[in-house]
């Protein structure tokens, strides 16, 4: 029994060694590898870039500091021979003189000048003088000449920095003053030092002002005033009623042509049209169903109405009679209000109020969507043209301020105003003024939307001032019409595509689609259906693109526990596989106590008691081990 209970103390010793062994090895290794790392640490070996050298100095690759004279003499003044490299490429510029002997570069303007700018004087040799003589230098395409002889990059002349030895580059420059897009009311032509400001057709310089005037009819603005429409006099400030007895008019639009104004009811759920004739009273409802209209805009070249609805998040077109209708953007909208068209370039714009608060632009046929301002805005209410400048303008209810853009999205703050832009809604620009509704102060103001002057007041203690627009027949000038040509006969509707060849688009209802021609519409059995199966499948899409995403984390997962597992098993197979005839002798099981005893055949000898005493250690070993790498292999769940 002795001699048993020692083999197992002796057994227990070996299992403990091979245990410790693996920690002391792994400890070695992380020791090592840790001061390693904390001498490189502690003691960092000095970098290239760490040494700065002097002007007149060279830095060698190894850090040492050498003079520039040293350099390409043929001695390896570095001791790494970096000062010796390199030495037949000319490391001067275009304009540029390399000294002899040396790699010292002086402008080559300094060359010849009866000073010796070279420590060898190779920059005043007669030789090179006698040349420079006979054949003066000229410079290149993109150069300027300056006269001293001396070349310089053309982008270098006239930027008010003399870079020529007699400035002779910041000489006659002209200025361009039309740089300033504010400069002029419309068109701005730059001058030899100066600059002239011009009118657009059917406008006419005013001439003690300089700015451009509407030529004929007087403009007047028509604002929709919840329960009436009124017409005010932009000169005389004076206003009539167009329209009365409405129920909640809000948005508005007009098409000049036919002296129609339309506007959209929020009780009604309509948009409705009238003439501005005093004579005709009728009023006409052109659209049902819209649920709330946030802005409207007519395309008076292609007869559309153009409308963006904040409820069902939508923005769509109708052909003028309402019997034509098509939806062009039903996705990406949070709350779109006011819309404007422009026909001659094929683009519509339209504010979004929704979190982010946005512009966006796109053409008329419902294609290039973008961006256009999503920076500097929170709630923009009124949007307005200026066809002549290529301006977008928008107001803002909650920064109460007057902007306007390019179409490349830089964009300025024009005006503000806590008090006449307080709850600002409807918005024009026509001339050289800026003109809107303001809903809190219940007045219509005016301002120069280029020189910033005193507000107009045009009217005041108004019921509800909302849609606004100016009405002039330059407001909507006449351009081509590309759906009037044979052969843009669409069968449903037709409108200006931008950026194609054709110029227009044919587009067919909602659930038709267009056959290959494209003119005419082919329809579907079942457009509700061939709705839900898109949507059906879009979702269906969706949750495979999540579905997949789940299951490559939870492979990579299995993958690195598996490792693990692999790595315990490789490590201990030559153990588990020397002890197979072993264990044919004993059987293993676990007491009450969780402790583990060796039973089963009676053995005769002392040494299969060993053997089995020996394989029950190295099990339970060999089990500590498989929980610990376990362990391991779940422990990276724990950081996520």
């Amino acid at each position: 029994m002795t001699l048993v209970r020692s083999s197992r103390w002796r057994a227990r010793g070996e299992m403990s060694s091979r245990y410790g062994l693996c920690l002391r090895v792994g400890f070695v290794v992380t020791f090592i590898l840790s001061f390693q790392f904390g001498l490189t640490a502690a003691f960092p070996q000095p970098r290239h870039g760490d040494v700065r050298c002097s002007e007149n100095e060279f830095l060698c690759l190894n850090g040492r500091c050498v003079s520039a004279e040293v350099l390409c003499n043929g001695s390896d003044d570095c001791n790494d021979q970096s000062d010796e490299q390199n030495c037949s490429v000319s490391g001067c510029g275009p304009h540029e003189f390399l000294c002899s002997n040396s790699t010292v570069c002086i402008s080559r303007y300094q060359l010849c000048d009866n000073h010796q700018d070279c420590t060898s004087g190779a920059d005043e040799s007669g030789d090179l003088c006698e040349k420079r003589a006979l054949q003066p230098e000229s410079c290149g395409e993109l150069d300027f000449l300056c006269g001293s002889g001396q070349c310089i990059e053309l982008q270098s002349a006239c930027d008010n920095f003399p870079d020529c030895s007699d400035s002779s580059d910041e000489v006659s420059c002209d200025v361009d003053e039309c740089r300033n897009p504010d400069l002029c009311d419309q068109i701005c032509v730059n001058l030899p030092g100066s600059y002239t400001c011009e009118c657009s057709q059917g406008y006419q310089k005013e001439p003690h002002a300089g700015t451009c005037q509407a030529a004929g009819e007087e403009p007047f603005v028509i604002v929709t005033n919840h329960g009436d429409i009124k017409s005010i006099n932009v000169n005389r400030m004076e206003y009539l009623e167009i329209a009365d007895g409405l129920h909640s008019a809000t948005a508005l639009s007009m098409d000049i042509t036919s002296s129609t104004i339309f506007w959209s009811d929020d009780i009604h759920h309509g948009i409705f049209r009238k003439s501005v004739d005093q004579n005709r009273k009728d009023i006409r409802q052109i659209l049902g169903d819209v649920q709330s209209p946030g802005g409207i805009a007519v395309d008076w070249i292609y007869s559309h109405i153009y409308w963006t609805d904040s409820r069902a998040r939508t923005l769509s077109l109708a052909t003028v009679d309402g019997l034509k209708r098509k939806t062009l953007f039903s996705t990406n909208l949070k709350e779109p209000t006011a819309i404007a068209v422009d026909p001659q370039s094929g683009c519509l714009y339209w504010a979004d109020v929704g979190e982010p608060a946005k512009i966006e632009t796109a053409g008329m046929n419902g294609v290039g969507r973008r961006i256009l301002v999503s920076i500097g805005i929170e709630k923009p209410t009124g949007i307005a043209l200026d066809y002549i400048k290529k301006r977008v303008y928008w107001v803002d209810s909650n920064l109460h301020k007057l902007f306007y853009t390019d179409l490349n999205g830089l964009y300025h703050s024009v005006f503000h105003s806590p008090k006449y832009l307080a709850n600002p809604f409807g918005l024009a620009v026509f001339e050289d003024r800026a003109f809107w509704s303001d809903v809190d102060g219940k007045a219509v103001y005016s301002i120069n939307r280029f020189r910033e002057a005193n507000v107009t007041v045009l009217a005041q203690n108004l019921t509800e001032p909302r849609g606004l627009v100016v009405f002039h027949r330059l407001m909507q000038p006449i351009v081509q019409n590309w759906c009037v040509e044979e052969r843009a006969a669409c069968e449903y509707l037709c409108v200006p595509a931008p950026y194609t060849e054709q110029h227009y688009t044919c587009l067919c209802p909602d659930g038709v689609i267009p056959i290959r021609s494209g003119h005419t519409c082919e329809k579907e059995t079942d457009s509700g259906a061939s709705s839900r199966e898109r949507d059906d499948s879009a979702s269906s899409r969706n949750d495979l693109n999540q579905l997949d995403a789940v299951s490559v984390g939870i492979i990579a997962l299995i993958v690195i526990m598996l490792g693990f597992v692999m790595c315990c098993a490789a490590v201990h197979w030559q153990m588990i596989v020397g002890r197979v005839k072993t264990s044919s002798f004993c059987s293993v099981h676990l007491n009450a106590e969780n402790s583990t005893n060796c039973s089963g055949q009676r053995t005769d000898s002392i040494s299969q008691q060993l053997a089995c005493q020996q394989w029950v250690m190295e099990t339970s070993f060999l089990r500590r081990c498989w929980v610990e790498c376990l362990r391991l292999a779940v422990f990276p769940l724990g950081s996520f």
